[in-house]
């Protein structure tokens, strides 16, 4: 336990007492109203006959949604003082978000077999986000997983991991403009992540972010710098479509 963690050890109200035990858990709820806001309109469509999903889809999205369903049940379990099952589970939690890593890189490169070759430099731009996500969830997780014992540092980086592939149903929001390049979906992907997690901070450790917070924000930073660092650009569009008609064979 750090210094700072002894300080904070200080009387605190009861509703802000029960903001810091059921913050998380109510983070893994935000996660599943976005997931539901994307994917509810397909689902409609599909029971409807309009709009096909391919039965290997249906499989990811469960995965996923037991991805989410662990992460809610282990932040439950904290909260409710539940640790020595929250740390009985944890290892099957986070197996089952490796899974769910596992199964985003198959859909990505399922993507890449089915679609047909990318003819502009646009749509290889648009193959960049899958690396971005699936690249940077491990970092999180195992990260999370060395954080174990600093419960602090522990819910906030699974957090992390929880949302960056949030991505994919925030992409399928009809209301953010396309058109603006994919700035808009990681705007919108960092205010449904930080406003939150940095309000819950500065609430409950008085107007100060937590250092867990301070540098998993800077990692991602990082990646999405990254990112449109490559965005447009000929190195990257060489090696997409080298990847591309790997895949195809």
């Amino acid at each position: 336990m750090t210094t700072a963690d002894v300080a904070l050890q200080v009387p605190v109200p009861p509703r802000r007492r029960r903001l810091r035990r059921f913050f998380f858990a109510g983070m893994a709820l935000f996660a599943t109203a976005i997931v539901l806001a994307a994917f509810v309109p397909e689902f409609l469509r599909f029971a409807a006959g309009t709009f096909p999903i391919p039965l290997v889809l249906h499989a990811h999205a469960a995965i996923m949604v037991a991805w989410i369903g662990a992460f809610a049940l282990q932040a439950y379990l904290a909260a409710i003082g539940q640790t020595a099952l929250h740390r009985r589970l944890g290892p099957y939690a986070v197996g089952v978000a490796a899974v769910a890593w596992l199964s985003m890189i198959f859909v990505e490169v399922r993507v890449l077999i089915v679609h047909p070759i990318p003819q502009n430099a646009r749509e290889l731009d648009w193959m960049l986000p899958g690396p971005l996500i699936y690249l940077t969830v491990p970092i999180f997780l195992v990260w999370a997983v060395h954080e174990r014992k600093r419960p602090q540092w522990h819910k906030r980086l699974m957090t992390f991991a929880l949302f960056l592939p949030l991505l994919a149903p925030i992409e399928r929001f009809l209301w953010i403009p396309a058109d603006k390049g994919f700035l808009p979906f990681l705007a919108a992907l960092d205010l449904c992540l930080l406003a939150p997690i940095m309000g819950y901070d500065f609430y409950t450790r008085g107007g100060r972010l937590h250092p867990a917070t301070v540098r998993a924000t800077l990692l991602l930073l990082i990646s999405q710098a990254m990112l449109f660092a490559l965005w447009g650009t000929e190195r990257w569009h060489r090696v997409a479509s080298m990847v591309v008609h790997f895949v195809h064979g």
